[in-house]
């Protein structure tokens, strides 16, 4: 294969093309530190395990890349973008991408620097090549991941077929697209933004872009929709004649890119995307509406049975499966409680379906936890890995009816599947897939298992500084807020801000009402307060500042520490709970100690946690039972039992996925067989 020509050998050299420079080229960066050596690179590469071997590869090429990189920064803006045509151009018809990664990544390296001022780290490169070639990275928080996406999403874009950016919520995708579009920009490159609620047509002109941002369920949802469109005949092609007669064709009302398999992905926070949202299906309902009272006579009358029902002895409720089952003397009193008729009502066993709705409802769902009532009187389900609403999702099923009778709130019409895919199952559909978080080793096999990618760990640009003090076991919630304020009141007397993290927004207001008593001035960040979630972000590291938070300031938020704050010891960390992965619990502390910086972080930890559960219904009793009674004892001696009960937690979420996204396969292969659309009902 003859070798490319090299790209500066299409541009005219300029000797005063550096006058737009902002500072001084920047010195080739030393890979022998973080990376290791080129000599042991060369041999890992060569025989090393093969998320290894990626990461080798990828500090071999670092020094390639700066030599490019330094070379580019001589020219001059319209230079720069000539550059970036030419290579554009090399790279269509089919070409392999990767024997451009020196000079794209050095292009993508100049853009940075002439737009931003500061130079990508080795680390950050060397991700974004694992990237490139479809790995997994493991970037720890802090090492700037959004930077470390321009260069693979910039190659591969290159040939036109489209790059999809994804993250976890509409606000980073928004302030990602922002941020980036004069970088892309300078490159020759458009970047559209997927938003909810978007208009058709401003959809398609952001999947037109060459890159685009949004999160997971927005493309998922919007391929869902465009298979609907498919199979409901819209999409008939315009003729060709219709370019000279100005139309003769109806023009085709899909959103994304006809082709499939889509191009490239990158997803950023990809544990949050690929494992905690893979136990929930992107399921497109038909519309709802507000229910007649004549339907809503079996949910009123579940709820009301339902207050009748005695644990234990009408149901019992299944932990494992988190469903309730009702016992034979339960099914009795159902069947006498005078059930409703008429019109709108079902079966026996439909009915018993409702019953056990309304005991979940009761029993496992709970207010400020896993929803909230709006303003509006309407039930909002609470993401409960990051604290935030999802105003425009419901159960299914009639859990959401259930829960809408229990909290007297006007009950929505139940409305039926029109599409479904799995997070697991979408993402398989495109031709490379590269992702990042700070949070994937613990998920290593099943990331393998399930979406055939190797996880790499790469190295942190710094040292980490950050403290992990060990985890203070308490008796009961009382005791262990009541340390978490004594410990706040120390760090602000210490000149220290404070991010607290809760796990439920009821826990946060909780805390909230607790340092108001105490005349500790705080603010305070969960799914009420999601609107003001930059504003309150940005200030959480001023010295003595307080910010209790649920999961949402968990991820993609960056805390930069105000004067004085890194000499008296950086940011602090409070987790007042264990969550159900371990996952969650580690970005949680990584939010202190980024980048080098001082910081520390620790875990208070009560016998009446939600955690323990995990170690079913009645351990979690009576250890609370035993923390209610006090008396004097070794707290500290249960702590093994929070570790125990976070692994049962996460190998049952594990099974769920896994039996999630056996059930949707075989649901595509029954469709497929009756040659119905593999995704659409």
């Amino acid at each position: 294969m003859s070798t490319a020509p090299d790209i500066l050998d299409l541009i005219p050299a300029d000797p005063h093309a550096d006058r737009n420079l902002p500072t001084a080229a920047p010195k080739i960066a030393n890979v022998a530190g973080r990376l290791g050596t080129p000599a042991a690179n060369q041999i890992t590469a060569t025989v090393g395990m093969p998320w290894k071997r990626r990461l080798a590869k990828a500090a071999l090429l670092i020094p390639k890349i700066r030599e490019y990189e330094s070379r580019f920064l001589t020219l001059n803006e319209e230079d720069l973008a000539t550059a970036s045509r030419a290579l554009r151009g090399r790279t269509r018809g089919g070409a392999n991408l990767d024997q451009f990664i020196p000079e794209a990544f050095g292009l993508a390296c100049a853009a940075i620097r002439r737009v931003k001022g500061y130079q990508p780290f080795d680390v950050q490169l060397a991700a974004g090549v694992v990237m490139h070639y479809g790995g997994l990275v493991e970037l720890a928080t802090g090492e700037g991941k959004t930077l470390s996406a321009i260069a693979p999403a910039y190659l591969n874009a290159l040939p036109g077929k489209g790059v999809h950016v994804t993250t976890v919520n509409d606000y980073l995708a928004k302030r990602d697209a922002e941020e980036m579009t004069a970088i892309y920009g300078l490159l020759g490159l458009t970047v559209g933004c997927l938003q909810q609620k978007m208009e058709e047509h401003a959809r398609q002109a952001a999947y037109k872009a060459d890159i685009t941002y949004g999160t997971g369920s927005e493309f998922g949802f919007d391929f869902l929709r465009d298979r609907m469109k498919l199979r409901g005949g819209q999409t008939q092609g315009t003729p060709f004649w219709a370019g000279w007669t100005g139309g003769g064709g109806k023009a085709d009302p899909r959103v994304q890119r006809a082709e499939l398999p889509l191009n490239y992905a990158i997803v950023d926070e990809a544990d949050s995307i690929f494992i905690d949202e893979g136990r929930t299906p992107l399921v497109i309902a038909n519309p709802t509406r507000p229910a007649t009272e004549e339907e809503q006579v079996v949910y009123k009358w579940a709820d009301k049975v339902v207050k009748t029902l005695e644990p234990g002895k009408h149901f019992r409720m299944d932990l494992k499966k988190e469903k309730a089952e009702l016992t034979d003397d339960g099914k009795q009193v159902v069947r006498y409680s005078n059930p409703p008729s008429g019109k709108h009502t079902h079966a026996m066993d439909k009915l018993l379906q409702h019953i056990e709705k309304g005991i979940m409802a009761y029993h496992r769902f709970r207010r400020n936890e896993h929803y909230f009532v709006s303003d509006e009187k309407k039930v909002v389900i609470i993401d409960e890995r990051t604290g935030r609403a999802m105003p425009d999702r419901h159960w299914q099923e009639g859990q959401h009816q259930a829960i809408e009778a229990k909290e007297g709130v006007p009950i929505t019409l139940q409305s039926e599947h029109a599409a479904q895919v799995t997070y697991m199952n979408f993402y398989r559909l495109y031709k490379k897939l590269g992702g990042m978080s700070g949070t994937l080793l613990p998920n290593f096999w099943e990331l393998r298992a399930v979406y055939r990618r190797w996880t790499t760990k790469i190295p942190t640009n710094r040292p980490v500084k950050r403290v992990q003090m060990p985890d203070a076991v308490y008796p009961t919630e009382q005791a262990k807020f009541q340390a978490v304020v004594r410990q706040i009141a120390a760090m602000i007397a210490a000149g220290r801000p404070v991010l607290v993290g809760t796990r439920t927004v009821d826990k946060s207001e909780v805390l909230s009402k607790m340092l108001t008593e105490a005349g500790i001035e705080h603010r305070v960040l969960n799914a009420r307060q999601d609107k003001q979630e930059n504003e309150i972000v940005s200030q959480a590291g001023q010295p003595g500042r307080v910010t209790v938070a649920t999961n949402m300031a968990g991820r993609g938020t960056d805390i930069k520490l105000g004067p004085g704050v890194a000499e008296a010891g950086g940011l602090h960390v409070i987790g007042t709970e264990r969550h159900d992965a371990e996952r969650v619990d580690r970005q949680l502390a990584g939010r202190a100690g980024r980048q080098g910086d001082p910081g520390s972080a620790q875990f208070f930890l009560s016998l009446e946690d939600q955690l323990l559960e995990g170690l079913g219904k009645k351990a979690k009793e009576d250890l609370a039972k035993l923390g209610r009674a006090g008396g004097e004892r070794n707290w500290q001696s249960f702590l093994p039992l929070f570790k125990q009960a976070q692994q049962r937690q996460e190998r049952k979420h594990r099974r769920q996925r896994l039996d999630l996204m056996n059930y949707d396969k075989h649901r595509q292969e029954q469709l497929s067989d009756l040659g119905a659309d593999p995704y659409v009902d």
